[in-house]
């Protein structure tokens, strides 16, 4: 019985590809396998990425649970009002909406073209009906499951970590599950092990290849900035990660 965690994706299929070929065969009925959120935005194939993992859900016997992520949070903001446009304007969208639809991403354009300004002081809509609406169904199915955390036997698995001044996991607000708390991880003091992603802390060997930070009980595994997406297997902390793959920098990272 183990817990295998998947860090952030952001739209590297074939970094995801890689992953999930690793773990699937090392992964059984009785285990969990958890992505920790952030599969859009900034790669080019955000839909091929959520088709890749709802196929691996399907196809594996071990429990799937997918986690909210902070672009996940705000792209679900928009999706159910169309005059908010955080996630539009500030977590580098257009790879997501090209993804799904080249047209919608014209139309979006346009949109924003005519309306400068206003987007910034105004409640003014913005025709995401064109993104939306060339979703398949159970695309959006997924973004509206996904789950704030998940604890296991093993470790607690979340987005950005967790605020180290709440104690109780229920008492946990929106906010930290997402963007992890100010002092997180360094003043994490509790036993359980906390794995989390979002915070784009990896630790570069000498050979210049990003690893996990571990601070204290907490492991870190964000690491696409760096073209590599890493998984890691708890309780033994075996270690599942891509091959290295080019991607476009953003000044949006996290």
């Amino acid at each position: 019985m183990a817990t295998i965690a998947v860090g952030d994706v952001h739209g590297q299929l074939r970094a995801l590809q890689d992953v999930l070929a690793l773990i699937r065969g090392a992964c059984g009925p009785e285990d969990t396998v958890v992505f920790l959120g952030d599969y859009i935005d900034r790669g080019p194939d955000t839909k091929g990425c959520v088709d890749a993992i709802l196929e691996f859900r399907r196809s594996v016997e071990a429990d799937v649970v997918c986690l909210l992520g902070n672009h996940e949070d705000w792209f679900r903001r928009t999706m159910r009002d169309y005059t908010k446009h955080s996630w539009l304007l500030g977590m580098d969208a257009f790879p997501t909406i090209r993804s799904y639809s080249p047209d919608a991403e014209a139309i979006l354009r346009d949109a924003m073209s005519s309306l400068r300004g206003k987007l910034y002081s105004d409640d003014c809509p913005l025709p995401y009906e064109a993104l939306f609406e060339s979703m398949p169904p159970d695309h959006v199915r997924f973004f509206e499951e996904l789950r704030l955390y998940h604890q296991s036997a093993d470790c607690i698995c979340a987005h950005g970590g967790l605020d180290p001044e709440v104690t109780r996991l229920d008492e946990q607000d929106h906010y930290s599950w997402m963007w992890g708390g100010s002092t997180f991880p360094d003043a994490y003091a509790g036993q359980d092990v906390v794995v989390y992603g979002h915070r784009n802390n990896a630790v570069v060997d000498e050979r210049g290849w990003p690893m996990p930070a571990a601070v204290r009980s907490t492991i870190g595994i964000d690491t696409i900035s760096h073209g590599v997406l890493t998984a890691i297997r708890l309780p033994d902390r075996r270690l599942f990660q891509s091959g290295r793959y080019e991607r476009r920098r953003s000044s949006h990272d996290r």
